[in-house]
């Protein structure tokens, strides 16, 4: 393949099938071992939510295992509240959950740049 010189002096073209798979290939690899420890790393993260003014406040790993839910115990008089505040901070501390996977996931995959210069 013909080398062609764009503005600035940057080759384009000139890479040999070859060397671009191998070079794909070496990409995958090393962005499936950094997903890999990142996995590693959701087990050991927390994050927390609460709902009714801190009432209810649950807490989990980014692996989306709850750790522990700690709760007002006046909420027990109203079981219908206590329900209703224990689903809604659930459902919090699992949109921080995808919030933080999320966030941690597009640190690597934002950085990923191809070696072609594309």
């Amino acid at each position: 393949m013909k080398r062609i010189r764009g503005f600035g002096g940057k080759s384009y073209g000139g890479n040999k099938p070859e060397k671009m798979i191998k070079d794909l290939q070496k990409m995958q690899e090393e962005m499936s071992e950094r997903l890999k420890k990142l996995e590693e790393d959701f087990e050991q993260t927390e994050v927390e939510a609460s709902a009714g003014g801190g009432a209810v406040t649950v807490r989990a790993k980014c692996n989306y295992e709850i750790t522990s839910i700690e709760y007002d115990s006046d909420l027990l008089e109203d079981s219908e509240m206590f329900n209703d505040l224990l689903i809604a901070a659930v459902n919090e501390v699992l949109r921080e959950i995808s919030k933080k996977r999320e966030e941690e996931t597009q640190k690597i995959t934002g950085s990923l740049q191809t070696p072609f210069g594309l």
